[in-house]
């Protein structure tokens, strides 16, 4: 299910609380519109609204056991999942002061009921409530569209993963046709998310602005750095490894090396690079290099982090048959030899339908038409 897609469908309402009985209540006065799930203490609450997402509206309690309703918002807001965070909490109370009212609304809550509102007034709330969640989703959607298509960040000026796209394949259609290389280096934020939910978002979002012009100081005009999703950044460059790899440290070492004070607490950034090579990996397509750098990215963050992971430190890559095309078209039959029943395996399928389709001796009267 997308995040906008609710259509013929009840919206899903998550409700926390201790209180069989206040559960039973308003699962009565909503599951005509709504459809109602429920959890009994905020610990549950948050794991459920967590792990599903087609919940729309989280109603909670404030007293409950293992996690109360204060420490569930804070959790739902500082959350590094955009659904989860931008998701409406309503409080359901008793007749709590002013003073508890005002410390639930500056810890993220959208909406107050009280366990005696009657039916239509419960259900007038949450139907707000339903679509606020949604606006929030079609939102995050619409800038997801825009993300695709777009060429410069707008919070850090960096390039975006769309323009990193653009000139990785430039790149290595260059590289292919005249058989140079090109390297793919991705950095992520070691434990970036416990540190956003720890320090909050507006400072989380400096930092990464921070980090993005420290890298950018370090690279040439002509090399993109591109900010990607989460806490990672992209760099193509039309080099060889071993010159890559060089620059790829010393940018983890910028990164390692930066002073962060925050409100007397020094912070330390680090960051787990993967790196990927067309040579290396055997392939000339941006995707397949793409998932080679970030999985030894996350190589490198299961070992510790603060590290650079280099193809040479993998298994090798089997060539693909485009890279295996390219090859061939320059020459270079040796490099493809290696490769050769693994590739024709992977075409059995065309193979079978050519013979099926045009007959056994297929490839003499390709030829002879030529």
């Amino acid at each position: 299910m997308s995040q906008t897609d609710f259509a013929g469908t009840q919206p899903r309402v998550l409700v926390v609380d201790d209180s069989r009985i206040v559960r039973a209540t308003v699962k009565k006065h909503l599951s005509g519109s709504f459809d109602i799930i429920e959890e009994a203490d905020g610990e549950a609450g948050w794991q459920r609204l967590s792990a599903d997402s087609t919940v729309q509206v989280m109603i909670s309690d404030l007293t409950m056991p293992r996690l109360d309703g204060f420490g569930l918002l804070e959790r739902v807001r500082k959350a590094a999942d955009h659904r989860v965070r931008t998701t409406p909490v309503i409080i359901i109370s008793g007749e709590e002061d002013a003073e508890t009212k005002q410390m639930a609304v500056e810890k993220g809550a959208n909406d107050f009921i009280t366990k005696s509102t009657d039916r239509a007034e419960m259900v007038a709330r949450v139907a707000a409530a339903v679509q606020l969640a949604k606006a929030a989703r079609e939102l995050k959607t619409a800038e997801e569209v825009q993300a695709k298509t777009t060429t410069t960040d707008t919070k850090t000026g960096l390039a975006t993963q769309h323009l990193l796209e653009i000139e990785a394949e430039k790149a290595l259609a260059h590289a292919m046709r005249h058989q140079t290389e090109v390297t793919l280096l991705l950095f992520e934020l070691d434990e970036f998310a416990a540190l956003r939910q720890r320090l909050g978002d507006g400072i989380a979002d400096q930092l990464m602005g921070m980090i993005s012009k420290l890298l950018a100081g370090k690279l040439r005009k002509e090399e993109t750095l591109a900010r990607l999703d989460g806490p990672c950044f992209g760099l193509v460059l039309p080099s060889p490894l071993n010159g890559s790899l060089v620059l790829a440290d010393r940018l983890r070492q910028t990164i390692a090396g930066a002073k962060v004070n925050f409100r007397g607490e020094q912070i330390k950034l680090t960051a787990s690079v993967g790196v990927a090579s067309s040579d290396r990996d055997g392939s000339y397509a941006y995707g397949a290099l793409f998932e080679a750098a970030r999985a030894r990215s996350r190589l490198a963050s299961q070992a510790g982090g603060n590290r650079v992971q280099a193809p040479s430190d993998t298994p090798p890559h089997h060539v693909d048959i485009a890279a295996a095309l390219g090859l061939l078209q320059s020459g270079n039959q040796a490099a493809v030899l290696p490769h050769l029943r693994k590739l024709l395996h992977e075409l059995t399928p065309l193979l079978q339908l050519a013979e099926r389709e045009l007959g056994p001796d297929w490839q003499a009267r390709l030829v002879s038409e030529r």
